[in-house]
């Protein structure tokens, strides 16, 4: 280092991760968050909140480095601080109620200068200290490890030790019903809050996960039924997990264990098994739900693109105990033959890996719309968009006039993804045969629209043959 004598200055790189503005697709994460760090943790339960960056998240719902308890958090990681795009914003639903899913603790609390700290997932507003009042005779306060902070205020003494009493977040007690959860008496909670999506955020919720919770199969089956007809009218796809555990530790056992617990719908995708980078462990959804919103992204938020064979921000696949489990392209095709999505290393970087949903299986008959996760999607951000670019022409007037501006404005559309290649051919038409007088009559109209969607290139063979006709370029040219 050389000699300095005086004030210098320099610009260093900037640490922040913001995520681009203009992002369509939003994921939407159900699980459980460490709302215990909040002053207000009550708002933060049971109701979509938009995390719009990492520092969003943290100030919203908290963020903790212990996944296996907090799983919202690894999706906050995973979006906003990945090495290739961080990405969002995201929808999450907390269902861990400190009021519920906690346990009274008492601990001693060792005091030095009129400071001490705390270990436990201590619920800020329920520490207690006999003869002091919090906010008067001192402060608590989460530092970014993850301890609770306690400071005597000016004037005041805490002695060594302090008895302190609080309410432990217990994850033990947040049961796969408070993730499925219901509506009682209008209030929603758990995978029913979806529905308060539209209404209070206005975003369509497209993509659904739970990750460390959808490997459970009420959970998993209490997500496809949401995500059909959300509100009478949104469709959604499912990102879930297959189980990582001691009945899953082969590709065998996780081909047998998707097939014996029935995650095999159409508008599912699965992924197999967990993930690492840096210390961290990922369930696949999450990663799915990151790639696919940057793959979308790319595309104008148009999802025609499958995310598979895209890199993600991993450097081994893992089991549930964190130990790796290696496997090269062909077995990851053994999984990608029954529906599971897996990942791939591939010219230096890892990839997602797999273009198909959970109904695939190779060798069976597959609707040509429902083979690839691309094609489903597709269809369904197609009936998403013309139920918002229309719905505020319900109870209008239909006349002829209307009919054909609705046909030449989505006709119009329509070509537009096809010159871009985000669909090979959509057509719209008003049929007589779909609108009879008893239907007209009724106020109840049908357009029908017919659409290929842009296959998903799966293989390319590069066929060589050789043939003996250039041998010919070795001879001629010689001089006279």
């Amino acid at each position: 280092m050389s000699y300095k004598h005086g004030v210098y200055g320099s610009i260093e790189p900037s640490t922040d991760t913001l995520p681009p503005s203009g992002v369509g697709t939003l994921p939407v994460y159900i699980g459980t968050a460490p709302i215990q760090r909040l002053a207000n943790p009550a708002g933060a339960v049971n109701v979509p909140l938009v995390l719009n960056n990492y520092d969003d998240a943290v100030a919203k719902i908290g963020y903790s480095d212990d996944w296996s308890t907090f799983t919202l958090s690894e999706a906050v990681y995973a979006h906003f601080k990945n090495r290739i795009q961080p990405i969002g914003p995201i929808i999450v639903i907390n269902v861990m109620d400190p009021t519920v899913h906690s346990t009274v603790e008492t601990e001693d609390v060792a005091i030095v200068n009129g400071v001490g700290y705390l270990t436990g997932q201590a619920v800020l507003s329920t520490i207690e200290i006999i003869g002091k009042v919090q906010g008067t005779d001192y402060k608590a306060e989460y530092l970014a490890d993850g301890r609770v902070k306690l400071t005597a205020l000016p004037t005041m003494t805490l002695v060594n030790p302090t008895p302190t009493t609080y309410n432990k977040m217990d994850i033990t007690k947040v049961l796969p019903a408070d993730v499925i959860g219901g509506n009682l008496d209008g209030v929603r909670s758990g995978i029913s809050t979806i529905d308060l999506i539209y209404q209070t955020l206005n975003q369509i919720p497209t993509l659904l996960a739970a990750p460390g919770w959808s490997q459970t199969k009420e959970i998993k089956e209490a997500l496809i039924t949401k995500s059909q007809k959300i509100n009478g009218h949104w469709d959604a796809v499912v990102l879930a997990d297959l189980d990582v555990g001691a009945t899953s530790t082969t590709i065998a056992e996780a081909i047998t264990w998707k097939e014996t617990n029935g995650y095999t719908d159409i508008p599912l995708k699965v992924g197999w098994p967990k993930v690492s980078m840096a210390g961290r462990t990922f369930w696949s959804s999450t990663i799915m739900g990151v790639r696919m919103q940057q793959t979308d992204f790319a595309n104008d938020n148009v999802p025609f693109e499958s995310p598979s064979n895209k890199r993600v921000d991993v450097t081994a696949t893992v089991l549930g105990d964190g130990s790796v489990i290696a496997f090269d392209e062909l077995q990851a095709n053994e999984l990608n033959t029954k529906g599971i999505t897996t990942f791939n290393f591939r010219d230096g970087i890892w990839v997602l890996w797999g273009p198909h949903n959970a109904n695939f299986a190779y060798g069976v008959e597959t609707d040509p719309e429902n083979m690839f996760d691309a094609s489903i999607r597709m269809l369904r951000y197609l009936t998403n968009s013309f139920q918002r670019r229309y719905g505020a022409d319900v109870d209008g007037p239909l006349n002829r006039s209307k009919v054909d501006t609705i046909l030449n404005d989505s006709g119009v559309w329509l070509s537009g993804l096809i010159a871009d290649g985000k669909l090979l051919a959509g057509a719209i038409s008003f049929n007589e045969t779909s609108n009879p007088t008893s239907s007209i009559v009724e106020g109840d109209f049908i357009f029908d629209i017919l659409t290929t969607t842009t296959p998903v290139a799966k293989s390319l063979t590069f066929r060589i043959c050789y043939t003996t006709a250039g041998i010919t370029a070795l001879f001629g040219g010689e001089s006279e």
